[in-house]
């Protein structure tokens, strides 16, 4: 049932896709992937409180072992997006650490959403970043912002300049960047 609520959800029908990871954790209580996709779905149809119960009810479940999916880091993502959607900057951050520590792995490339292939550890990085400027932690929005433009091998450097016309920058800066993601 999880498996065809992610066919549904790679269409854009999040509402029958939800159904359908609802009736897999109604067969399964400990189905760490139906929980994912209701967190995923649940986020696409902006009802965010449950996406992250349903993310954090995934948490506490072990990983299926025969799926190849590290739907772990998968729920960790999704609540970094859901967690700043309802503007909680401390809680994305949290989260978006946690992501960051669980998927750093040598000589391998960045973690991909295996559900949407445009969707990958930049926009989880962007998104930190952006929470950090909110919380007003300059420097690490710009060691975030300094690995998004070192992994998109972009010439152009981040703004460390931190005075108020500074961060005015840094903001159009992470916007920029935010936009320039959505559309790759």
């Amino acid at each position: 049932m999880a498996e065809y609520g992610w066919v549904l959800y790679k269409t854009k029908d999040f509402l029958n896709s939800n159904t359908w990871f609802q009736d897999a954790v109604t067969n399964d209580k400990n189905w760490k992937d139906a929980y994912n996709g209701l967190g995923w779905t649940y986020a696409k149809l902006m009802v965010l409180d449950s996406s992250i119960a349903n993310y954090q009810t995934g948490l506490g479940k072990k990983q299926d072992a025969w799926n190849p999916t590290d739907i772990h880091s998968e729920i960790l993502a999704g609540l970094t997006f859901a967690y700043h959607a309802q503007g909680k900057d401390k809680k994305t951050v949290e989260f978006g650490r946690t992501f960051l520590d669980s998927t750093v792995k040598p000589l391998t490339s960045g973690w991909i959403f295996s559900h949407d292939s445009l969707l990958n550890y930049l926009d989880v990085r962007i998104t930190l970043a952006a929470s950090y400027f909110a919380l007003g932690k300059f420097d690490s929005t710009i060691l975030q912002m300094t690995v998004i433009l070192d992994s998109l091998n972009s010439s152009e450097l981040p703004i460390t300049d931190t005075t108020l016309i500074g961060r005015i920058e840094m903001a159009k800066q992470i916007m920029t960047l935010q936009d320039y993601l959505l559309s790759k």
